[in-house]
């Protein structure tokens, strides 16, 4: 039987299977948690399982994305609380039914929730700006909420990277919300990867050399394993499934590993077969969560510094590539894995 027709015939009907997070010491005396997606796309979908295990202790959650779709596209096809015109907005009740736009994960993901769950759960879009104007909007937000505590998520590792190696990835969205939310007066920060192995074009040789230095600085929070019998992993597959379905919607080729690899498929596997981009490697690596202090992995960074007085995403771009060239000569290179 395939893995994809396993998880139509499990029933987990009195099993509590939990997300066991090494950050619960963390979050003892948090009451207003943001979860926003660091690098955009689907990057909020990485985590919801972290959402609902929060919501299920009581916590008072919201849910947020740096993202790739037009903020303005909220007030055309969904409810919409504005904060700020063109730079912050929050997708709340979905989009219509005749919609295709073919790209709006915030708003599917509202709608997901109306129709599951009978709740009105505004998803809040960051514009693609730069740092600096990113700080502001995250301070907006912050204040709007009483937020106490902030998750930042990365659906796999190139948040990591630090700017000097081969095999960085697309680090630059990740650094930006790092940079963005460095200063940013709030108790508790808190970066989430999962998804290692997933990003055809990162150096995991070079992300492993940046965790075990984070983890000589006491940066480390330790790692947790998405199970396929755990309710919130359920919750979180449906809700990627319910928007990757949508007609002529874009799928997540991160998301759609983790999944696979949390089914338990393994190798080149692809969950659709109208989907092939390229070879990939599925493993089991690809469904635990590493969390780390994020002011400690900003800090790191070389690209932070580089852009963290950019205004826009074109001008953090541009520092990008002036410090990549700089760097080129000596770039730590990419290496095998020994095993």
């Amino acid at each position: 039987m395939i893995v994809t027709e396993k998880i139509c015939q499990l029933s987990h009907k009195g099993v509590d299977v939990q997300l066991n997070l090494p950050i619960n010491h963390l979050l003892e005396n948090s009451q207003n948690i943001l979860i926003a997606g660091a690098g955009g796309g689907f990057d909020v979908f990485c985590g919801l399982p972290i959402y609902f295990t929060l919501r299920d202790m009581g916590k008072n959650v919201h849910l947020a994305n740096y993202s790739f779709s037009p903020v303005e596209i909220v007030s055309h096809y969904s409810e919409v609380e504005v904060l700020r015109d063109g730079l912050l907005a929050g997708a709340k009740a979905g989009v219509p039914y005749d919609f295709n736009h073919g790209y709006f994960p915030e708003g599917y993901l509202s709608r997901w929730f109306k129709e599951t769950y009978e709740e009105d759960i505004t998803i809040w879009m960051f514009a693609k700006v730069g740092p600096s104007l990113l700080m502001e909007l995250y301070q907006q937000l912050v204040d709007h909420l009483q937020i106490d505590t902030l998750i930042l998520v990365d659906g796999g590792v190139d948040s990591l990277m630090i700017g000097d190696e081969a095999g960085a990835g697309t680090l630059l969205e990740d650094t930006i919300s790092l940079a963005a939310t460095f200063d940013l007066d709030i108790p508790t920060k808190i970066l989430a990867c999962i998804g290692f192995g997933s990003e055809l074009e990162v150096s995991h040789h070079n992300a492993l050399a940046n965790m075990a230095a984070l983890i000589v600085e006491d940066a480390f929070y330790g790692s947790c394993a998405l199970t396929r019998k755990m309710p919130v992993y359920e919750q979180y597959e449906a809700a990627c499934r319910y928007v990757w379905e949508q007609p002529s919607h874009y799928k997540s080729q991160i998301n759609m590993r983790i999944v696979s690899a949390t089914l338990g498929a393994f190798g080149n596997y692809h969950l659709y077969h109208d989907y092939l981009p390229l070879e990939v490697y599925v493993s089991p690596l690809m469904s635990l969560y590493w969390f780390f202090d994020a002011e400690a992995v900003a800090r790191r960074s070389l690209l932070r510094k580089a852009i963290e007085g950019t205004a826009s995403i074109q001008e953090a771009h541009a520092q990008t590539i002036k410090l990549r060239a700089m760097l080129m000569s000596k770039a730590r290179h990419n290496k095998p894995l020994p095993y």
